[in-house]
């Protein structure tokens, strides 16, 4: 019998508590695909919002090390209120300044491998996002960006919370399957760059 996501998830809570570095990529690599949506979503900047999921994936592993999630069960809600925060204060400091200032060297944080590979897969992700009709993709937006419940986002749209469940259900599903397919189509592409 496989472990439930609220086992995996305490447990590699408790591995980062403890050091393990294997257990943050993890962690990142699960929640990374995530944060850029939310991020994407709302900012329309993919390399703005590359660099504000990097800062909210920064916080994350920072407070895991920390000990700072009580519930292990609730990560992927602490995930969410992370990002938030993280975009939430970048436009107050716009607002505020009205200039951005650079990470600073010293903060540890994960690099992606390649800059191009990054960029390829957040290009898929905006075509994929453009695949599904605006109001669903209003949907999603109040769902991973303003991290509102079905029946909040159905008042907000004057549906049902049935019907806001299954159109989200419906939207993620059709972004997913547009970059499973596009991916597939890149790579295609490139395996047949390389043939002399």
């Amino acid at each position: 019998m496989s472990s439930s996501p609220e086992t995996i998830h305490a447990d590699l809570v408790l591995r980062v508590a403890q050091g393990d570095a294997a257990a943050e990529a993890q962690i990142i690599e699960h929640f990374a695909p995530r944060v850029r949506v939310m991020m994407i979503a709302r900012l329309r900047d993919p390399d703005l919002a590359r660099d504000l999921a990097q800062d909210a994936l920064i916080a994350l592993v920072q407070a895991l090390r920390r000990g700072q999630l009580r519930e292990t069960d609730r990560l992927a809600a602490f995930v969410h209120g992370l990002a938030r925060n993280v975009f939430n204060n970048y436009i107050r400091t716009r607002s505020r300044r009205g200039i951005e200032e650079p990470i600073d060297d010293d903060v540890a944080g994960v690099e992606p491998a390649d800059t191009g590979e990054e960029r390829e897969r957040m290009a898929l992700l905006e075509r994929g996002l453009s695949e599904v009709s605006p109001s669903d993709r209003e949907i999603l937006q109040m769902t991973l960006v303003d991290g509102l419940k079905p029946g909040q986002i159905a008042d907000r749209l004057g549906l049902t919370a049935e019907v806001v469940r299954a159109r989200k259900s419906r939207a993620q599903k059709r972004v997913m399957s547009a970059i499973d397919r596009l991916s597939r189509t890149a790579r295609a592409d490139h395996s047949g760059d390389r043939r002399p």
